[in-house]
């Protein structure tokens, strides 16, 4: 691949000579040193494929990661003032991990807090080196802050306790939320959009779409061998296929999908395009390597069955998977259990990236919605939102990501300018603390409890808009909601508190607020718990205040 970099560099070196010597014939020249790039990259396509038709190297997937330890509990917690008094002692709670992933440095890495100073050995320095960044300053002022003798000149100074914070009436105004795209704009008068000859229908996300049909009914297998594979693969290949490439682009672009949509969708053009499952394995790799992602084929060690594995940008729960050259690559067949199998020992020359599993922004889907309206018990908190069913289908098609994905989420425009408009001025001038609840109270109140494994059979974290679409939602998903409210609406930083099978919230309150807390990284973060239902906002369930967490930070 150093040839490749090396053939670039020097192309546009040539661009940028032969444009000072001749513009006017810049044009020719381009062309001709494009022609040879192609060139360049059909004999790189040509060495992949002999290289393909090399015994492939056997492996076997690991099991799936099962990111609930334990189940969920079948009926929500409420909250007993027997049992806790609202005027009890607050407690802070133990922190098992920091798991930093604000940053790409901080990824999946434990942070150290200030509270663990002291179970630090001098032994292993180098701990210290990789979690903080200057832990020596950290230290000092944590043993030197009470000390009088430091300043002994002046006056002792009384500190005086911070008011509460106040929401500022700002929050009312409109919203920015993305526009929709209008009926009838002028992208449907593209040939995306009309049939015509030398195009097949496509459907996707409740559409028609008319795509280039150079590989439909072009990808054909004689047998599974190395040799088999390889053939179909030339002759995907060698087809005109830089057409439904550029269509792929161009729906990408028109419906804002994110990488995983793009997935879906060449997983139904080969559906489409293929007679036989098989087949389809073959040109889903092959599309998927033509636009830069990392896919590779395999076969299994018993039976006659391809699979695909894929390259994400995050972890993926619930299906087998293989770590190469350090990534790992999910399962994403129909067929997804855990078996051997054999694999092809090397990318395609123009895989480079993973499959982005983030949504940065929410895809332009047309379709029906429906509205929902949910309303908080003792409050006036109402929300009416609609949803559209187009989106709820895409996002079922998502297998069970990090909570990031979740957490970091875009929400449709339509939904979250109902949510804030509607939200928004019973918080304007409350304290941070009366906000907070009021916000709580409504996720802790106006959505039905059930598990995944009640409702599904299987786990599912939602998104802000599932938690209106589906009747029931659980601790997660309700964390998930609570915390973008309290972002969107107050401003405010909030963690996730995992235990091993619960997840709850906590936030950083710019003013004073009581209740149970944790200090992370040296910040008051207070307990904030939408599935521990009645409950106020610092007060933790009595069967996890002495459980340590997991702080999660995005």
């Amino acid at each position: 691949m150093k040839k490749t970099g090396a053939f670039i560099a020097g192309l546009f070196l040539s661009l940028a000579g032969m444009a000072q010597e001749n513009k006017g014939g810049i044009s020719d020249f381009m062309k001709e040193e494009i022609a040879d790039f192609d060139k360049f990259m059909d004999d790189a396509d040509k060495e992949f494929i002999d290289f393909m038709r090399n015994p492939w190297k056997e492996f076997e997937s690991e099991k799936p990661v099962v990111k609930r330890v334990k189940p969920e509990p079948v009926e929500p917690v409420v909250y007993d003032e027997n049992v806790t008094p609202r005027d009890a002692k607050p407690v802070c709670l133990t922190i098992e991990e920091i798991l930093d992933m604000t940053t790409s440095e901080g990824g999946h890495k434990s942070v150290i807090q200030l509270n663990d100073i002291d179970k630090i050995t001098f032994d292993k320095p180098e701990v210290i080196v990789k979690k903080k960044k200057d832990p020596k300053v950290i230290i000092i002022e944590e043993k030197t802050a009470d000390k009088p003798s430091v300043q002994p000149e002046k006056e002792p100074v009384v500190k005086v306790p911070e008011p509460e914070s106040v929401v500022s009436p700002f929050i009312i105004s409109q919203p920015v939320v993305e526009p929709k795209r209008p009926a009838g704009t002028s992208v449907k008068n593209s040939p995306l959009y009309t049939a015509q000859a030398g195009r097949s229908k496509i459907a996707y996300v409740g559409e028609s779409f008319y795509l280039s049909d150079a590989l439909s009914g072009r990808c054909r297998l004689n047998g599974l061998d190395e040799n088999a594979i390889a053939d179909a693969y030339e002759t995907l290949c060698s087809s005109d296929y830089k057409s439904l490439v550029a269509d792929c682009g161009q729906i990408k672009k028109d419906l804002q999908l994110n990488d995983w949509g793009m997935f879906m969708l060449i997983r139904q053009i080969s559906d489409t395009y293929c007679a036989t499952a098989n087949e389809s394995i073959v040109m889903q790799q092959f599309l998927l390597n033509e636009m830069g992602y990392k896919a590779r084929m395999a076969r299994k060690a018993t039976g006659d069955k391809v699979m695909l594995f894929v390259a994400t940008d995050c972890n993926i729960y619930a299906r087998p998977y293989i770590t190469l050259e350090g990534r790992n690559y999910y399962n994403m067949s129909e067929d997804n259990t855990q078996c051997r199998f054999y694999m092809c020992p090397k990318d395609s020359p123009k895989a480079k990236k993973a499959v982005g599993m983030r949504l940065d922004a929410t895809p332009n889907f047309s379709g029906t919605v429906t509205t929902f309206t949910r309303y908080a018990q003792g409050s006036a908190a109402k929300v009416t939102v609609d949803v559209s069913k187009t989106l709820v289908d895409f996002y079922k098609s998502y297998p069970q990501c990090d909570y990031s994905v979740y957490f970091n989420a875009m929400v449709n425009g339509s939904v979250e300018n109902e949510l804030i408009s509607s939200l928004a001025p019973l918080l304007q001038g409350k304290s941070e603390a009366d906000a907070a609840n009021i916000l709580i109270n409504f996720v802790q109140t106006a959505f039905q409890y059930q598990t995944d494994e009640q409702q599904f059979g299987y786990e599912k974290p939602f998104f802000v808009e599932e938690l209106f679409y589906y009747p029931y939602s659980d601790c997660e998903d309700r964390s998930m909601l609570f915390s973008y409210l309290v972002r969107k609406l107050l401003g405010l930083d909030v963690v996730l508190l995992d235990y091993p099978n619960h997840i709850a919230t906590a936030v950083c309150f710019k003013g004073n607020v009581g209740g149970d807390y944790l200090m992370v990284n040296g910040r008051k973060y207070t307990v904030c718990d939408p599935t521990y239902i009645g409950a106020s906002i610092g007060m933790t369930m009595p069967k996890f205040k002495t459980v340590a967490a997991k702080v999660l930070r995005y």
